[in-house]
């Protein structure tokens, strides 16, 4: 589990250099929302099994009927 965390530290390192609104700010938002949902084992063996297929976490939202997108709130963390 140290790979994991040492890489939720990487890209969280990589937000603040980078600032709001670039790309690496927006996976740690991912990341840390994740984080939230799941708990810290479960994040960072998925940051590791991404590490090691080239993927990336991603926040999925489950499709409501009507509604605004602002409301939306994550349902699962998924790999893509």
């Amino acid at each position: 589990m140290g790979k994991g965390k040492d890489l939720f530290g990487k890209y969280n390192d990589l937000a603040k250099e980078k600032g709001v609104g670039s790309e690496e700010y927006r996976y740690a938002c991912v990341l840390f929302q994740a984080l939230l949902m799941l708990g810290e084992r479960r994040v960072f063996e998925l940051l590791e099994e991404a590490d090691v297929t080239g993927k990336k976490l991603a926040l999925e939202y489950a499709v409501h009927a009507g509604g605004d997108d602002d409301d939306a709130v994550p349902s699962d963390v998924i790999l893509v």
